[in-house]
């Protein structure tokens, strides 16, 4: 099948209609006109995908449409079309360009010839050894990279993952899920147009706290059915499914194939421990321990029949080994004429103009290379040069460079302390932000020490300002992403409780909080 999941049905063929969005063959999209719809191929969680071809270049595109109506969701899925289309690895189709049409947002993408995995397991029941490591294996390679930005998939499952004619492997359907925030719980339980899928799912995700390591245990989910040509836990609803995987130890794959090696069968249960902390470090951990069980591989007839020679390219790039380390050489222009006071607050502008167009990463560059001019100066102690500083620790977070966004809110909150006091309402707001990104980065402990840290020196002032109850349901959900679930839930009824006392049902917490119980005592009792 071609790119994004399973064949369309034949009624798309000629034309859908999705929430107000109808798209027909013969359709034109983008500036100019540029991209001719052809014809529907596929359906996934939130949209369809269609065969295009870009009448300016001459080639055949894929344009993956999105059924997300709700305003919110749809400035979500903008800011991740931005952030996938910076993701550029040979494991992902590439993107090409984001609009709208007819009501429908779209993202124009690399149109890729393959065979998803779960058709791949309908025919061969279940693969060799060697082919299930080898495709893990490139899995783990894209989410190396995509981990370091960065970036979860959040939805990876065997029909997420197209293995070419050339061996090779895509992974489809990055952060198309990032439409579904932690108040959208139900739609996950329930599988009403869910991005992701129960069998395949870490509990922490269902909870709203996906890392890198939710994927990996993903990823462990689709190793055990290669192996073992079933699921880990199957289920006739997706609550049971779900209770399966948060209540059960996976039975090891080799109890059903004994060929499968020790270290192999350890891996995968490791991959499938309950508690994050539990699973491997990184993706690059197990790539490393995944490669050892890739040996001879056998033909998959009509799916992967001969190495093409493009592969030559990539054996000559394995060759390389770096040793020692380069002398840095000062580029042309870098000790330019420093800024005046005026040229700070216009660049400041500037990079707010652009990080509100959604331009984050030339916000961010532009940001990046004033600060240290701007510092020589104007002096650390000026209002200007820290706005600055704060105005990049921001840009940062919302383009997803949580690793850079981290040290910029902690040196931001180390300075502002030392000349307005720990009690800053920016300093706080630096150590809030400082936390999430740890959250977002996979450190889960970290950052729910920082939280706990941050509300007990917050907890002299009002408990009932919204920096505390926002603090206060952070630590709740990272508690849940711990397996903390007994702790969560009790500090989400008292938060409940506390907000419906003092707002009645206007606080904006307030429903967030009962669909996250709900699904919560439901999960947990279904």
């Amino acid at each position: 099948p071609p790119p994004e999941l399973t064949p369309a049905r034949p009624e798309y063929a000629a034309g859908t209609v999705r929430r107000g969005c109808v798209v027909r063959r013969g359709d034109l999209l983008g500036e100019r006109e540029r991209y001719e719809l052809d014809q529907a191929i596929g359906r996934g969680g939130m949209g369809e995908v269609w065969r295009a071809y870009d009448r300016f270049l001459d080639r055949r595109l894929a344009v993956k449409f999105t059924r997300v109506s709700d305003e919110s969701l749809v400035a979500r899925f903008e800011q991740e079309a931005r952030s996938t289309a910076w993701f550029e690895h040979p494991g992902v189709p590439t993107v090409y360009d984001f609009g709208s049409h007819e009501g429908c947002f779209y993202l124009v993408m690399q149109y890729v010839e393959g065979v998803t995995v779960d058709h791949v397991l309908d025919a061969e029941e279940r693969l060799s050894i060697s082919w299930a490591a080898l495709i893990a294996a490139q899995v783990c390679a894209v989410l190396n990279v995509a981990h370091r930005r960065p970036l979860v998939h959040r939805d990876l499952k065997p029909s997420n993952l197209m293995l070419c004619p050339d061996g090779s492997l895509k992974v489809l359907d990055f952060g198309a899920a990032v439409g579904l925030g932690p108040g959208d719980v139900r739609r996950i339980t329930t599988g009403l147009g869910a991005p992701y899928t129960p069998g395949y799912t870490a509990m922490e995700q269902v909870y709203g706290t996906p890392s890198p390591q939710s994927d990996l245990y993903s990823l462990g989910c689709v190793l055990y059915e290669m192996l073992t040509g079933h699921v880990v836990f199957p289920g006739n609803t997706p609550y049971e499914v779900l209770r399966r995987h948060e209540d059960e130890d996976p039975t090891p794959p080799s109890r059903s194939r004994p060929d499968v090696p020790l270290g192999l069968d350890a891996l995968v249960l490791q991959l499938l421990a309950k508690q994050p902390a539990d699973r491997p470090a990184s993706a690059d951990e197990v790539y490393q321990r995944l490669l050892q069980f890739v040996t001879a591989l056998e033909p998959l007839p009509g799916i992967v029949d001969t190495i093409p020679h493009q592969h030559l390219y990539a054996k000559a790039v394995s060759r390389i080994r770096l040793n020692g380390t380069a002398a840095r050489t000062e580029a042309p222009g870098e000790r330019g004429a420093l800024p005046t006071f005026d040229e700070v607050v216009q660049a400041r502008a500037e990079a707010g103009a652009l990080a509100d167009e959604g331009r984050y990463t030339q916000a961010a560059e532009l940001l990046s290379e004033l600060t240290e001019p701007a510092r020589l100066v104007l002096g650390d102690e000026d209002p200007e040069y820290m706005g600055l500083r704060l105005d990049l620790a921001d840009v940062l977070f919302r383009c997803g460079d949580y690793r850079r966004a981290v040290h910029a809110y902690r040196a931001a909150a180390v300075t502002l302390a030392e000349w307005y006091g720990p009690d800053d309402p920016d300093v706080l707001n630096c150590r809030e932000q400082e936390a999430v990104c740890q959250a977002h980065l996979g450190a889960t402990g970290t950052a729910l020490s920082h939280l706990q840290e941050l509300l007990d020196d917050v907890s002299g002032g009002s408990p009932y300002d919204n920096l505390t109850l926002r603090v206060r349901e952070r630590i709740a959900r990272l508690q849940l992403a711990t397996g903390d679930t007994g702790r969560a839930r009790k500090e989400l009824t008292e938060l409940l409780s506390d907000l419906t006392a003092l707002y009645g049902d206007d606080h904006p917490q307030i429903p967030v909080l009962r669909t996250l119980l709900e699904d919560l005592n439901q999960a947990g009792t279904g």
